[in-house]
């Protein structure tokens, strides 16, 4: 009898629990109608999230539609937590640009996992503001200049890849080929580490594992924290010591230690790569008390006569480090196989009429079809998401304190009202001309964000894609074959969008040199 009661009492406790977590759930999923803000129904768990992340579905389809029923401006739950979609380009000016005060930081993250919290993505408020401004200098174009001559080795064995390739009478498989230079590119730059991904390709263990911790960023106990936040501090605790990505992770950083140190005892060799930069910038051999940004005052063995402010800690260093591999490798890579597949299957973009010595020399034609390369398939495509510090009036609409605000950057490259014809590839959209006639909204093209919390690795990525596109067209000419894909097919994992199929196309030598140059 004693047990029965027991087990009633079990019952009713565990009843009132769900009641009580059900009662809590719909309110949280009320605020959009509360706020008078059309909204896509939520379910009780997932909110709006499985449809997101439905077998088949993509995310940038979904929210094209989204807005084609509610409009420009329209909400939908991740889990418990609301989402406001925002695709009038004037009110995203104004979260990005104008009202940045309000709109600084990026959401929280799931999971407290490391080393992302101590990154530039994970960072908020004013710790972020002093780190982003100490990297600032890092991503100078200057300084990105200085990591060409990696970029342009790594280049060497990529044209001696397909150089084979076409004397074996073989297309290049060109995603792969471009994720290995990438994260060979990536890796010594960010990592002061020597891969040979390209050559290796799913032969070698590290990029095999880079793909993989991509792949599956939004593993199942991200997505559980999402839905039951309570579980989250556990979460982080599995993820961080026993996950696959775990461990890859804490190799790198061991890795990381291990070079800071070693650069730190001997300062006798000048090492050129953005590590080096980043180690370099964030150490301020003047005294200067008053700086908001320093840290830590601390001494080498090799220097312990003048103190430095440590504008940044190592962990932070290590942890940006690591976040620049990580956001340098697949977007790069994305980029410059949407650019080759669209060179090959427009063949007159590639060999177009003739070009004056100015756009010869600053190679013009050439950032116009990256330009429009990248305005048709995005870098990153939902990861334009900032949190609302107050609540704050956008336009009409009032935004809740901790909202989050998500800009749908394919959705604005693909506007019609700003773009004609815009699935048809056309890099006359961006030759100087066009340009000065041009009333294109400024948010109408974002590749990289906007406002001060734009993607730091913008110019290096630049510099990169237009280095591997200039010194493949220069020597080949890019071509179908029978494996190429009529169209691309996609899929969005975590945040960039991705080829879903094998991007075979063939590099026939050239005879003389393109009129791109």
């Amino acid at each position: 009898r004693v047990a029965s009661y027991t087990w009633i009492l079990l019952a009713t406790v565990l009843f009132l629990y769900i009641a009580s977590w059900v009662q809590h759930r719909r309110h949280q999923h009320s605020i959009f109608s509360r706020l008078g803000i059309p909204h896509v129904p939520p379910h009780l768990i997932y909110g709006s999230n499985h449809i997101l992340r439905a077998p088949g579905a993509l995310a940038t389809d979904v929210i094209g539609q989204w807005i084609q029923q509610y409009g420009k401006v329209f909400g939908y739950y991740v889990g418990w937590k609301p989402t406001l979609v925002v695709a009038d380009m004037d009110l995203v000016k104004q979260v990005l640009i104008k009202d940045f005060h309000n709109f600084t930081n990026r959401p929280k993250l799931v999971l407290d996992v490391q080393p992302v919290v101590d990154t530039v993505v994970g960072l908020r408020d004013q710790r972020w503001k002093d780190v982003r401004s100490v990297l600032a200098p890092t991503f100078s174009m200057m300084k990105m200049k200085l990591m060409a001559g990696i970029m342009n080795h790594k280049i060497d064995q990529l044209l001696a890849i397909v150089t084979e390739k076409n004397a074996r009478k073989e297309s290049v498989e060109w995603f792969t080929t471009y994720q290995g230079m990438t994260l060979d590119v990536i890796s010594e730059c960010a990592l002061a580490m020597k891969t040979n991904c390209q050559l290796k390709q799913n032969k070698d263990e590290f990029f095999v594992a880079v793909k993989e911790f991509l792949k599956n960023a939004l593993n199942p106990a991200v997505l559980l924290a999402l839905y039951f936040p309570g579980f989250a501090t556990f979460l982080s605790f599995v993820s961080n010591k026993f996950s696959l990505s775990g461990r890859m992770t804490q190799m790198i950083v061991n890795h990381l230690k291990t070079v800071i140190a070693i650069r730190r005892k001997d300062l006798s060799n000048k090492y050129v790569d953005v590590l080096q930069l980043m180690l370099e910038t964030a150490e301020s051999r003047q005294n200067n008390p008053g700086d908001s940004a320093a840290t830590d005052v601390t001494t080498t063995a090799t220097d312990k006569e003048r103190p430095r402010h440590i504008l940044l800690t190592d962990k932070e260093i290590i942890a940006n480090a690591w976040v620049f591999m990580l956001g340098g490798f697949e977007t790069t890579a994305n980029a410059l196989t949407y650019a080759t597949y669209l060179l090959a299957t427009h063949p007159q973009k590639e060999d177009g009429g003739p070009l004056t010595y100015e756009e010869v020399r600053q190679l013009k034609y050439l950032d116009q079809v990256l330009s429009e390369s990248l305005r048709l398939y995005p870098p990153v495509v939902t990861f334009t998401v900032r949190e609302s510090a107050e609540d704050f009036m956008l336009g009409n609409t009032l935004v809740s304190k901790d909202m989050n605000v998500l800009i749908p950057i394919w959705q604005l490259h693909r506007d019609p009202e700003q773009w004609t014809d815009p699935d048809t590839f056309d890099p006359e959209r961006f030759s100087p001309d066009a340009k000065a006639g041009e009333s294109r909204h400024p948010m109408a093209y974002l590749p990289f964000g906007a406002g001060p919390r734009n993607c730091p690795g913008m110019r290096f990525a630049q510099l990169e894609a237009k280095l591997t596109l200039a010194r493949i067209v220069k020597i080949f000419r890019l071509e179908v074959c029978e494996d190429t894909p009529t169209s691309l097919t996609f899929k969005i994992c975590t945040v960039t969008i991705n080829p879903d199929c094998k991007v075979y196309i063939k590099a026939v030598p050239r005879e003389s040199t393109p009129t791109l140059f």
